[in-house]
């Protein structure tokens, strides 16, 4: 029964992890709004289009994202950048994407989960 018990707990804590790790998955309607509140009035689409990118990755445009929130105090959640960072990734760049940042990944994972076997 103990044994069982481990096996079925090893068998699903991935899962749950996954599950976890999606759930602040971005979302690019919100981002789009963020963006269009807080962003738009010092940054035009050349600022994403330039050679010269800051951003060279997923994780660069969330560091960039981070960043200039930090610069205008700070106010949004980690669900929030996530949003943001979707948003331009899927408008401007287009690099792959972490499960944890976009919205498709997070579909996936959510698959997974809802065909886990339930005890």
């Amino acid at each position: 029964m103990v044994r069982t018990a481990r096996l079925v707990g090893l068998c699903v804590a991935p899962v749950l992890a996954a599950a976890a790790l999606a759930a602040n998955a971005g979302d690019f309607e919100r981002g789009k709004a963020l963006y269009e509140a807080r962003c738009v009035g010092c940054h035009d689409r050349s600022v994403h289009n330039r050679e010269a990118r800051k951003a060279l990755t997923i994780e660069g445009i969330k560091a960039q994202v981070r960043r200039w929130d930090a610069f205008l105090n700070g106010a949004w959640r980690e669900s929030e950048v996530n949003d943001v960072t979707t948003y331009l990734n899927e408008l401007y760049y287009g690099y792959p994407c972490t499960p944890e940042i976009c919205p498709e990944k997070k579909a996936a994972r959510e698959t997974v989960v809802a065909a886990a076997p339930r005890r």
